[in-house]
């Protein structure tokens, strides 16, 4: 699975009721929620992916695994060793969660997930930072299992404009550069796109960006 097609099954999800997009929108605006709701977006999402063909399987917080037999586990430390190895569960390096398909073609996707938080004083850029830290953590840890399928999440509230999508503000250029593909799921307009083409201005409205490499 790629970004795209976890985004395409979101939203179909989304349109047959079985993931609540609504209440994702109240959520991603109402500064009285506080504390962050990804684990309600996580459940969310695997529940949507519980109804679709595919007999799925989704799991919180999986250890990344490594590729070396005796230290089954990746380790990561933002700012510190690109990656590491270790036999300790404990101190392995996780997804806030896992989809894996229990039939069928094999589909797996390690994935994290970042939400605009409404009561930040700078929600946007606050969330968009926290997001390319997921993106870096992933890539980072693909060094040491390049078998892994990863793809971060954003969930964020408001509008793009044209010197986003252009690229001409280097931190969203960032996004879809160095082999990056980035997809976004407008849910207002119920269209997925890249994230070059994303439909601007408008009213504000809910987006889930993705992106994998």
């Amino acid at each position: 699975m790629r970004c795209q097609q976890l985004l395409n099954t979101i939203q179909g999800c989304i349109n047959n009721g079985t993931t609540n997009g609504p209440r994702a929108t109240v959520f991603a605006q109402n500064a009285n929620i506080r504390g962050g709701w990804e684990v309600w977006l996580q459940l969310e999402i695997a529940h949507g992916f519980l109804t679709v063909a595919g007999n799925w399987t989704c799991e919180r917080e999986r250890p990344y695994p490594s590729t070396n037999a005796g230290n089954p586990y990746l380790t990561y430390a933002a700012g510190g060793p690109a990656w590491g190895v270790t036999n300790n569960i404990n101190a392995a390096a996780r997804a806030d969660f896992y989809l894996h398909r229990n039939a069928g073609v094999a589909d797996d996707a390690y994935i994290e997930l970042k939400c605009i938080s409404p009561t930040n004083a700078n929600p946007i850029q606050d969330a968009w930072n926290r997001f390319q830290a997921d993106i870096v953590k992933q890539q980072t840890l693909r060094g040491g299992n390049a078998g892994l399928n990863c793809i971060s999440v954003l969930a964020t509230f408001g509008t793009f404009q044209a010197a986003d999508v252009a690229g001409a503000n280097p931190d969203l250029g960032w996004f879809w550069a160095g082999g990056r593909t980035a997809y976004v799921y407008d849910v207002a307009n119920n269209q997925v796109s890249t994230l070059q083409n994303v439909a601007q201005g408008g009213a504000p409205r809910l987006f889930l960006v993705a992106v994998s490499a």
